[in-house]
């Protein structure tokens, strides 16, 4: 039998922390308490500490703070910044470890039901888009019997930003090969000069992404 996942606690007789920012007035005590509540969810996220990149998992989320799964190696205090979508950011600080799995708490305050929401904000001009992940892989893109070199400049789970290439159209059906990833079917998006987007047909499994992400997301430039 699968041992559950320990849920998310936020409470400041558990980790002091929190106590700044759950401490309210007497009178305030039931908004304390709705701030307080949490829910368990699912939510794929990228998770940038220190510039390094990773692809995580929401398990627990509330108001004030959540739970991740990620593969990033963290410590209580250190910041971190949490994208659900291009249009879901929010930034927070670690406030305990325990394994794989982090308790972060929030800058400020978030929207719960903006973030659950599958709606995106149609006042903006920019498309919402899931989470991409910077990197300069080695890739190429084959048509029939043809194929053209290229460099992937950012990948998800559910396509691939390329450069190098020039020819296509969108709509083309292609077979795009990202070193260290399965070759994977994928239809031409948006053609940009020398810049093609790529959605797979077949979206990428997490698990792969999550271990190829270990040594190809680009990191920051030693100072």
């Amino acid at each position: 039998m699968k041992t559950p996942e320990p849920e998310f606690d936020d409470s400041p007789e558990r980790y002091p922390a929190f106590q700044a920012v759950v401490s309210v007035p007497t009178e305030q005590n039931e908004d304390r308490r709705q701030l307080k509540r949490h829910i368990s969810v699912f939510l794929l996220a990228k998770i940038v500490a220190n510039g390094r990149q990773s692809l995580g998992r929401v398990l627990n989320l509330s108001e004030l703070g959540a739970k991740l799964d990620t593969r990033l190696k963290l410590t209580p205090g250190q910041s971190l910044f949490l994208e659900i979508r291009s249009d879901l950011k929010v930034g927070g600080t670690v406030r305990w470890v325990r394994d794989k799995m982090v308790g972060i708490e929030f800058n400020n305050p978030i929207n719960i039901a903006g973030f659950l929401s599958r709606q995106k904000d149609h006042s903006s001009r920019v498309k919402a888009r899931p989470p991409r992940y910077d990197c300069e892989v080695a890739a190429s893109v084959s048509v029939k019997a043809n194929r053209s070199v290229a460099e992937a400049r950012d990948v998800s789970l559910l396509g691939a930003r390329l450069a190098g290439l020039t020819d296509f159209r969108v709509n083309d059906e292609v077979l795009v090969t990202i070193f260290g990833l399965q070759p994977r079917l994928a239809k031409v998006a948006w053609v940009n000069q020398d810049e093609v987007g790529v959605t797979f047909l077949k979206p990428l499994n997490f698990r792969d992404l999550d271990a190829w992400l270990e040594t190809n997301a680009l990191q920051p430039q030693a100072k």
